[in-house]
C-alpha cells in the first residue's frame, strides 16, 4: 500500500498535449495519425511476409492470395487499432484523473489498448504474438534490474539456460511426441522427427550380438573384377567388411531410425549443419548487396568466415550430439527411454557457446512453460485460464510501452527501432523530456 501511495503522489499537472502528443493539439487527430501511422507500416511488415509464408507451402489458388490479402489486412489493422488506442486511452486517462499520474503515463493506457488490439488479430496468432512480447519483457526486465544493481548478468547464462531448456523440452517430445506450433514444425525439419515417439523395446538376452539388427545390403556390380579379381578378398583381409557392417548395418532395435546409428549421427550433424550454413550464408548475402555487386570477389570470403558457419556448427553440433547421445544411451541400457533426452540435448545446447542468443533461449523458456502448461492441462492437472494468452499479451506489451517511454535505454534496440518504425519516431515526444 506505501508503494501504491506513493506511485500516486508522482504526478504531472500538465495536459495530454503538453505531455503527450506534442506533434498535434487534438486528442483525435493525434490517435488517428499514430493509428494510420501504424496500419501503414503494418502492411509493409505483413504483406511480404505473409505472401512469402504462402508461396513457400505452395499455394497458388485465388482463394489463397485472398487469404493472405484478409491475413494481412487483419494482422495491419491489429497493429493499428494498437496505436491509436494507446493515445486515445491515454488521453481519456488525463481527462478522467485531472492529472497524469505514474502508472497513468503508459503502462495502463497501453494495457487496455493492447487488450483491445489483440482481440482484432486472428486467433491462432495471439498465442505466438504474446510469447514472442513476453519474451523481450523479460529480457528488458532483466536489462533494467541489472541497470539498477538488484541482478549480476551471468557468463553464458543463455547458453545455461538454451541447455536446460531444451532438455526439459525434448524430454516432453521424446515422451508426448511434436505438437503442431511453430517451434515444433522447425524442429521436425532441422532435426527430424525420429526421436519424438520412441519405440521401447526391452532385450531380455544379455548377448550384444542379439541387440544389432542387420539391414540388408544392396548387391553392387564392381566394374573392375576382370582386372582385378582379387580385391574383395583383399579387402575382406584388410578388415573393410568390419567397416562397412559398421557404416551400414548396424542397429540397436530400440532405435526408432531405419538407417545405422553411424549414419543416423552423422546426419544429425550434417543436415542442421547446411541449413543452418546456408540460412546464414543468404542472411548475409542479402545483407551485403551492395558491397557484393561493388566487389564480387568479397562472396569468397562472406562464405568462407568462420562467422558465417557458426549457425551451422551450432545447430549441427546440437543435433549430432543429441542422436549420438540417444543412441550410446540405447546400447548401454539396451533400451529406449524418454529420459535419455535430458542428458542428450543438455550436452547439445552447449554448442550455442558458437552462436550466443538470449533471444532464443527466452523464448524457447517461454515456449517450454507453455508447453507445460497445456500438457498440464490435458492431464488434468492444471486448470484452464480462459483469456490467459489475452491477458499475458497485454500485460508485456503494456511493459515494453513503459520501458520505450520512460526508459528506452534499458529496451531491447531491436524492439526500439521497431516502434521508432511503426510510430514514425512519434515514441520519443511522449513523456521523457519532461520526466527527466
Amino acid at each position: 500500500m506505501a508503494v501504491l501511495s506513493t506511485l500516486r503522489e508522482l504526478s504531472l499537472p500538465y495536459n495530454c498535449y503538453e505531455v503527450g502528443h506534442t506533434w498535434d493539439p487534438e486528442c483525435y487527430t493525434a490517435a488517428l495519425s499514430v493509428g494510420a501511422c501504424c496500419l501503414l507500416e503494418g502492411m509493409k511488415i505483413y504483406a511480404p511476409l505473409y505472401l512469402v509464408t504462402q508461396i513457400l507451402q505452395r499455394k497458388f489458388s485465388l482463394h489463397a492470395f485472398i487469404n493472405t490479402l484478409q491475413s494481412t489486412y487483419t494482422s495491419s489493422c491489429f497493429l493499428g487499432v494498437n496505436g491509436f488506442a494507446f493515445i486515445f486511452i491515454f488521453c481519456l486517462f488525463r481527462k478522467a484523473m485531472g492529472k497524469f499520474y505514474y502508472l497513468h503515463c503508459s503502462y495502463f493506457p497501453a494495457f487496455v489498448a493492447s487488450f483491445l488490439a489483440i482481440l482484432v488479430e486472428r486467433k491462432n496468432r495471439r498465442g505466438p504474438l504474446a510469447l514472442y512480447v513476453t519474451n523481450v519483457a523479460t529480457e528488458t526486465m532483466f536489462r533494467m534490474a541489472a541497470a539498477r544493481g538488484i541482478v549480476k548478468p551471468f557468463q553464458n547464462g543463455e547458453i545455461f539456460l538454451f541447455s536446460t531448456t531444451m532438455a526439459l523440452f525434448l524430454y516432453i517430445v521424446k515422451k508426448h511426441g511434436f505438437t503442431k506450433d511453430f517451434v515444433s514444425a522447425a524442429f521436425r525439419f532441422v532435426f527430424g522427427k525420429d526421436e519424438a515417439k520412441p519405440r521401447v523395446k526391452e532385450v531380455k538376452s544379455n548377448s550384444t550380438e542379439q541387440a544389432i539388427e542387420r539391414i540388408p545390403l544392396p548387391t553392387v556390380e564392381f566394374p573392375l573384377n576382370d582386372i582385378m579379381p582379387n580385391i574383395n578378398t583383399l579387402l575382406d583381409e584388410a578388415g573393410s567388411t568390419f567397416f562397412q557392417r559398421i557404416w551400414t548395418t548396424t542397429k540397436h532395435t530400440s532405435c526408432p531410425h531405419t538407417s545405422s546409428c553411424t549414419q543416423y549421427c552423422l546426419q544429425g550433424f550434417l543436415r542442421p549443419f547446411l541449413i543452418g550454413y546456408l540460412a546464414f550464408s543468404g542472411i548475409r548475402c542479402l545483407s551485403s548487396g551492395k558491397r557484393l555487386l561493388r566487389n564480387p570477389s568479397f562472396l569468397l570470403r562472406l562464405l568462407t568466415e568462420r562467422k558465417t558457419l557458426n549457425l551451422g556448427l551450432f545447430l549441427g553440433g546440437f543435433g549430432g550430439t543429441f542422436k549420438f547421445i540417444n543412441c550410446l544411451l540405447r546400447w548401454v541400457f539396451q533400451k529406449d527411454q524418454p529420459i535419455y533426452a535430458i542428458p542428450a540435448a543438455f550436452l547439445g545446447g552447449l554448442f550455442m557457446k558458437f552462436f550466443p542468443s538470449s533471444t532464443l533461449s527466452l523464448y524457447l523458456m517461454w515456449k517450454l512453460i507453455e508447453n507445460g502448461y497445456l500438457l498440464g492441462i490435458e492431464e488434468g492437472v492444471l486448470p484452464q485460464i480462459r483469456g490467459s494468452m489475452l491477458l499475458l499479451y497485454a500485460t508485456s506489451t503494456a511493459f515494453l510501452f513503459y520501458a520505450a517511454v520512460l526508459e528506452p535505454h534499458n529496451l531491447k534496440p531491436a524492439y526500439l527501432k521497431f516502434l521508432t518504425r511503426l510510430t514514425h519516431n512519434k515514441i520519443f515526444f511522449l513523456l521523457a523530456h519532461l520526466l527527466f
